[in-house]
């Protein structure tokens, strides 16, 4: 298939699973709460070895593909490191192409990092692509939002991209991150975490295809996904040196969240600070007291109830709310941050941009992203570049439709998802770089 129909196929889908966020009209498999659980997830500290090692793996059904089941999927839990070193186990999936790959050399792999799901382990893309979507249902007596009894919604608007590169005949790897899918909390936008599970991922995808040491891997995501792929790029040649990493696409990546912060309060990814800041509380306790004593009763229910939540759900509860409802003196919380040294700090602890990738990377910046503001993105370009990395911008000018409502983030996603792809696809097959600086 040309990339010209992969692009095309891969629009039409992924126009179907951008409505999705914005509405929940589509159909969804229901997964009752009252079902056995699936322990498939569960890891005992005996069972994580070295990063990047197999745990257990499962076959992995694929549902939403265009003309037909482009590959074979399998569902793995694998080894990664927390912020901290500690070994972590981390769900994904796996998926082997039925295409050939026509390209120079080897087979590839790419490495997707997903886009903010949610924090709910529900919400894990490897729960969702034999459905491509899901409902949980609420428990009895349980009011909802939604009617009938449902109380959370998800989509696994990843697919459409892999199955794109899947067409082309290249491999699949997509994370779930640490704690999405796998027992304890999911470490929303943490750098590093997000970075080792991609780069593990990677390890992992390359030990079920039993791939050469040598065959290329690229990493690829958007938003909270972008954001993972630049920190994994930047992480591998300390983390992981002996990936043959050719190259990373990062869209809309969120690099410095003070700036992010303040850009998405009041929107209608405005619960996603919630998510952050339940990693936050998890990870670094000399920021818990600062951050819990600043914040109301109202506020600390908000956090609890988005830590089960996927996308929409949140969206549909706490879209373009203000944070200054969570915290006991009406700020918002961009400003308590700036005001407290030790939740600052967690939060610089984040910043993308202050090492050096040894691979080229291409980062896909929209002026007029409601989400993730089009500055820090090209700072984050500008940070690479001045550190010698040969990184490229790529400036997305799509109008503003809607402030607020993330039509002007999500819009480029797709738009510009052939850049990516061809980019991808040009280092796999070793075309010299353009527009890079320092190439």
């Amino acid at each position: 298939m040309s990339t010209r129909k992969v692009v095309l196929a891969a629009l039409k889908v992924s126009a179907v699973a951008v409505s999705a966020l914005l509405s929940t009209s589509l159909l969804f498999t229901p997964i009752s709460n009252a079902e056995p659980v699936n322990d498939f997830y569960d890891a005992i500290p005996g069972d994580v070895g070295d990063p990047g090692s197999v745990i257990r793996t499962e076959p992995l059904p694929l549902a939403g593909a265009v003309g037909g089941v482009p590959g074979v999927g399998t569902r793995i839990v694998y080894s990664s490191t927390d912020t901290h070193g500690s070994n972590v186990a981390v769900s994904g999936s796996y998926l082997e192409p039925a295409a050939p790959w026509s390209g120079a050399g080897p087979r590839p792999t790419v490495v997707i990092g997903p886009g903010t799901q949610g924090q709910g382990d529900q919400c894990a893309p490897s729960r969702m692509f034999p459905t491509a979507g899901q409902l949980r249902l609420a428990e009895p007596g349980n009011p909802s939002n939604y009617g009938a009894g449902v109380d959370s919604v998800g989509v696994n608007y990843e697919s459409a991209f892999a199955f794109a590169f899947l067409a082309q005949g290249v491999r699949v790897f997509v994370t779930d991150y640490i704690g999405l899918g796998t027992p304890g909390i999911h470490t929303y936008v943490n750098r590093a975490e997000e970075a080792h599970a991609m780069l593990d991922g990677a390890r992992a995808a390359r030990a079920l295809a039993k791939a050469g040491e040598d065959d290329p891997i690229a990493l690829w995501g958007h938003s909270q996904g972008g954001g993972a792929t630049a920190a994994a790029t930047e992480l591998a040649p300390e983390y992981a040196p002996e990936l043959n990493l050719v190259g990373s696409y990062a869209s809309a990546p969120p690099a410095d969240l003070a700036s992010v912060l303040r850009h998405i309060d009041g929107t209608g990814l405005m619960a996603a600070i919630g998510y952050t800041i339940n990693g936050v509380l998890d990870r670094y306790p000399a920021a818990r007291e600062p951050i819990e004593s600043r914040l109301n009763d109202y506020g600390r229910s908000v956090l609890a109830d988005v830590a089960g939540q996927c996308l929409i759900d949140s969206r549909t509860k706490y879209g373009k709310q203000s944070t200054a409802s969570w915290t006991t003196d009406g700020r918002p919380l961009a400003d308590v941050v700036e005001s407290v040294p030790e939740i600052q700090q967690v939060i610089e602890e984040q910043r993308i941009g202050r090492r050096t990738p040894a691979s080229p990377i291409l980062v896909n910046g929209a002026l007029n992203d409601d989400f993730i503001p089009y500055e820090q993105t090209r700072r984050l370009v500008q940070d690479w570049c001045a550190r010698g990395a040969e990184a490229t911008l790529f400036t997305d000018t799509l109008p503003a439709v809607n402030p607020g409502s993330g039509n002007n983030h999500l819009a480029p996603a797709v738009a510009d998802f052939g850049v990516g792809l061809q980019y991808v696809l040009d280092r796999f097959n070793g075309k010299p770089l353009v527009g890079a600086c320092n190439a």
